[in-house]
């Protein structure tokens, strides 16, 4: 807990805490002690740490939420917690009896200048003097190549200097996501970091890591060092803009094209300034773009990794979406005209979108098995001319796959010698033709098998161009080739991807998100997404194990989201977090048929909030995050949210829940007619440096909408005039400002509507 503390505590030395046996574990370990210091690290590193403090003696890693939550960098503080270690890290660890106080701010800590020998031969045993403090390393190499990856939890470089190698010992952590994804400098740097250390057993006298805690304790040259996220947003069907931060000032420019080569153009801007935004103009509809952004200053030459973004398609006639469920829903929850589709068999609805196919399919599937009527419509696309190509997983070929390859049909297959599962179920339709009306994209948590049509699940096709070339660009990367060919040498599974596929799409008023798993940190969209819930929160999960995910549900739960429901099939699995949500939340287990869904909703019963689906492939677990092959979508419209919510609340009550569901009303219907005044929670939330903020309107009306800072004060007016009745989104660039809470509030009439968002820099 925090709580404050008596300054006539006894206060303790850091450095007398530091003292190890001959195992190299404190010799105080599970003593409690009171220490005070500056802070020089927070929750760079996590929502549980471990931070750090320092005195001038010495330097200490603590762990707990409550204090790395309650800290800021440069604090002076007064902790009481209990000495224990992990994998040879001397730790300050937090309970129920603990406390921080914090006494000022604004204190700086200079960087003790060491060297790896230093840091390799410092006494293990007995008084460990650089672990746990703020150390700079001067002229390093980092034996790396491309960009910094974070890995699931952080991921390792060895470095080296004038003395010698540190092997592994520059650690990037996952949580400090402006170092993750930008370039590994090719030349000497300084970094700048906590050490800390990682040794699985005894003797801990190694594993010394270095963790930078944001991309400007890698000190370069003084070139700008371009920071991610490089953003792609306003996206319409001639245009987009990119967004993107420097860590040093520097001017801005875009090389961009249809290919990679980026043969298209290039666009300069002269400025001086780390927050840079460009837009692009003069765009084909329905078209992958690729860009790499670039800074330069004096100094030398930044440069972004290639990006992609996708504008949106000027046929009208696009961007239906129809979701099925296999099992009764409620449509006592559908708003007008909305019921749900439930008591589909999926199989019937793909064998139609088959025969309606007319140039390709690409088909990516973990499962195909006793399914003739679906290998046969296969077969007889191929042989009218459709061209057909097939990722699979590595499992034993099954029979409906085998009637595939028999008639000629070709598959790229996943190395059964890789981590993971190629866990998707995916099918692309037309999207290698010229016309984009027939495009169709199948998505969702049915494998293609007899088994799982009487397994819970939910399927959603999406009519739309620009979604299914992302797909398609996924699917080649598998496939190893853009032809009718494989190319088994250059197929990437798992691991061997990169995150090279647009995230945003804009369909018909609808703002989409794609992530393709382990490359795209899924895991980290679905936390920022869960975040945004102002109201409720509900998911049906075949399983849910991952750790961070069960943590933010509980965070919006204690921040004041109540109505949290959960039904989940898996609930004995290794490292299962249904007990854990269970202790607040109204949780079932599964009845009867495996509920085979991977499927959440946000607000869905909160239409003047942002309700937002998460579906797809991917399992809430680690296995999907880290090494399968998976796709999420994350949806934000309140029709396709309120379709889920019908099939929630039937499997909710069929596992025996009780609660009450409420029925919205009043709605944006992004496809039709709008009903009602509408300002929705803007996406992405947190953001940097820019988010979009979306608002519906029924009829002509005079409009502001206006961002204020966290005292009040108008910091920027987005819309000021009359609008004609429909959907509309505006961008918020907030590049010249602060971290911090912002709200933002739309005015008509006497109606006022206002949310918070927070820019995170």
């Amino acid at each position: 807990m925090a709580g404050s503390l008596a300054y006539s505590q006894t206060i303790t030395p850091i450095s007398d805490l530091k003292s190890n046996d001959a195992s190299g574990i404190p010799i105080n370990n599970g003593k409690t002690f009171t220490v005070t210091g500056i802070v020089t690290s927070s929750n760079q590193f996590g929502n549980s740490g471990p931070g750090s403090i320092q005195d001038e003696t010495a330097g200490i890693s603590v762990y707990g939420s409550e204090f790395v939550n309650k800290v800021n960098i440069g604090d002076s503080v007064i902790v009481t917690a209990t000495v224990s270690q992990y994998g040879g890290l001397e730790e300050l660890n937090f309970s129920t009896s603990s406390s921080v106080t914090v006494i000022s701010s604004n204190h700086n800590v200079d960087p003790e200048i060491v060297t790896i020998i230093d840091i390799s031969s410092q006494e293990w045993n007995g008084f460990e003097a650089l672990e746990g403090k703020l150390i700079r390393i001067n002229n390093v190499t980092i034996n790396g190549a491309g960009n910094f990856s974070g890995g699931t939890s952080g991921y390792n470089y060895d470095i080296t200097d004038s003395t010698g190698t540190l092997s592994q010992g520059i650690r990037i952590d996952n949580n400090a996501t402006s170092i993750v994804g930008t370039s590994i400098p090719s030349g000497k740097v300084d970094i700048i970091g906590i050490l800390q250390q990682y040794k699985s057993a005894a003797p801990y006298n190694s594993g010394y890591q270095l963790l930078p805690r944001f991309i400007q304790d890698i000190v370069t040259n003084g070139e700008p060092a371009i920071l991610s996220p490089v953003f792609a947003s306003d996206i319409d069907t001639s245009s987009f803009t990119v967004y993107y931060n420097t860590a040093r000032n520097g001017n801005a420019a875009i090389k961009y094209g249809l290919t990679s080569s980026l043969e298209i153009d290039s666009i300069g801007i002269d400025e001086d300034t780390t927050y840079h935004k460009i837009k692009l103009t003069g765009l084909k509809p329905a078209s992958l773009y690729y860009y790499k952004v670039y800074s330069s200053n004096e100094n030398g030459v930044s440069i972004s990794a290639l990006q992609t973004a996708a504008t949106s398609s000027s046929d009208t006639t696009t961007g239906t979406i129809n979701v099925y469920f296999n099992y009764p829903v409620d449509t006592t929850l559908a708003l007008p005209g909305n019921a749900a589709h439930g008591n589909i068999i999926f199989s019937d609805k793909l064998v139609n979108r088959i025969n309606r196919a007319t140039y390709s399919i690409d088909m990516a599937v973990y499962s195909f098995a006793d399914m003739p009527d679906v290998a046969n419509a296969l077969i007889l696309a191929k042989k009218r001319g459709v061209k057909i190509r097939v990722v699979y997983d590595s499992r034993t070929v099954q029979n409906s796959m085998q009637a595939l390859i028999n008639e000629g049909i070709l598959v790229s297959q996943r190395p059964a010698s890789l981590d993971g599962i190629m866990h998707n179920k995916f099918f692309i339709f037309d999207a290698r033709d010229t016309m984009a009306s027939n495009d169709w994209l199948w998505t969702g948590s049915w494998n293609v098998t007899l088994t799982e049509l009487s397994w819970k699940n939910n399927v959603i096709e999406i009519n739309d161009p620009s979604i299914t070339k992302a797909y398609q660009k996924e699917f080649e990367e598998m496939w190893g080739s853009t032809t009718d060919t494989p190319n088994t040498s250059a197929a990437k599974f798992g691991s061997q991807k990169s995150d090279n596929t647009p995230h945003y799409f804009s369909i018909k008023g609808r703002s989409i998100y794609v992530y393709f798993s382990p490359s795209d940190g899924t895991t980290s969209k679905i936390i920022s997404a869960i975040n945004t819930a102002n109201h409720d929160f509900y998911l049906a999960m075949y399983t849910i194990t991952r750790n961070d995910i069960g943590s933010e549900i509980s965070s919006i739960f204690n921040n004041g989201v109540k109505d949290v429901k959960g039904v989940v099939n898996n609930i004995n699995d290794n490292g299962s977090e249904y007990t854990f949500l269970s202790g607040f939340a109204d949780m079932h287990p599964n009845p009867g048929n495996v509920l085979h869904d991977k499927y959440a909703l946000i607000d869905a019963m909160d239409l003047s909030s942002d309700p937002i689906v998460i579906t797809g492939s991917h399992n809430w677990t680690s296995a999907a995050e880290t090494s399968n092959d998976e796709n999420t979508l994350i949806i934000h419209d309140s029709l396709i949210a309120n379709l889920y919510v019908q099939d929630f609340k039937q499997r909710y009550n069929d596992a025996g829940g009780t609660g009450a569901f409420t029925a919205p009303t009043g709605i944006t219907d992004k496809g039709s007619t709008i009903i009602t005044y509408n300002l929705n929670q803007n996406y992405p939330n947190p953001f940097n440096p820019s988010t979009n903020i979306s608002y519906s309107l029924p009829k002509e009306s005079y409009v502001t909408v206006k961002v204020f800072d966290i005292l009040g004060r108008e910091v920027k007016t987005l819309v000021d005039g009359y609008k004609s009745a429909g959907q509309y989104n505006v961008s918020f660039d907030a590049s010249k400002f602060t971290s911090g809470v912002y709200f933002y509030q739309l005015k008509t009439g006497n109606l006022l509507f206002t949310k918070k968002m927070m820019l995170l820099k």
